[in-house]
């Protein structure tokens, strides 16, 4: 204390939360739409479309032969945390991996007839995400949210998760499109590498990020300032 006195760094900066959201470098940065066709395996978390604290939709686009198919359309993480889109014996899922504390699951309830099927999976997000970590407050991380399950248009499923994980996947997984190659988001399911048996025409990522309104700054900031005073 005496040393940061003389060369004068006063006030000792606290602000992990603001320096998080410190703009990088980053291949996704300033993207909310993402397109893929085929299959694209081992994109590193860092690199991918990151689904944390925001609203977002993800639409397949698939083509199911005779006799069905089964496989995965996109995942990232695996069983420690992490998210799948996937038909199960012809039904599509979606899944939530919680940490491998919890797994919350929407699941259609008919398998997938031969043919062209459009399948959408939509959240939407009840906190104000990683925008209030500018103010150095947490609170816009982990909320819960409502997730709802589409096929051809129509909602085949609908829940409401109470929290989400709050700030990252693991680094060790990826972002896999078409298969899984790392960790399982459920093992009760499949196993991998889990190849979609269909063919993926188009999956797109839609990635809807909360804004803070005017008031929700204030209030932030009124917050900050009352923390630093009561430090």
């Amino acid at each position: 204390m005496l040393e940061a006195g003389k060369y004068q760094v006063f006030p000792l900066d606290n602000s992990l939360a603001t320096r998080m959201v410190t703009p990088r470098p980053s291949v996704t940065a300033g993207r909310n739409v993402f397109t893929y066709s085929g299959e694209l395996t081992g994109v590193p978390i860092g690199d991918a479309p990151q689904l944390i604290g925001a609203s977002y939709t993800v639409t397949a686009e698939v083509d199911i032969p005779q006799g069905g198919a089964e496989g995965m359309l996109v995942t990232q993480g695996g069983r420690f945390g992490g998210w799948g889109f996937y038909l199960l014996k012809g039904k599509p899922v979606y899944v939530w991996n919680l940490l491998d504390l919890k797994r919350v699951r929407w699941e259609g309830t008919e398998a997938l007839s031969s043919g062209k099927h459009a399948l959408e999976f939509d959240f939407k997000y009840d906190g104000l995400g990683f925008a209030t970590l500018a103010f150095n407050n947490t609170s816009g991380l982990g909320r819960g949210g409502t997730g709802v399950l589409k096929v051809d248009g129509k909602t085949v499923a609908t829940q409401k998760m109470e929290r989400t994980i709050p700030v990252i996947l693991q680094w060790d997984e990826s972002f896999d499109v078409g298969a899984d190659t790392g960790t399982p988001a459920d093992d009760n399911d499949y196993q991998v590498p889990f190849r979609f048996t269909g063919k993926l025409n188009k999956l797109t990522i839609k990635i809807d990020r909360p804004k803070l309104t005017p008031a929700d700054e204030k209030r932030l900031s009124e917050a900050q300032r009352n923390n630093r005073m009561s430090e």
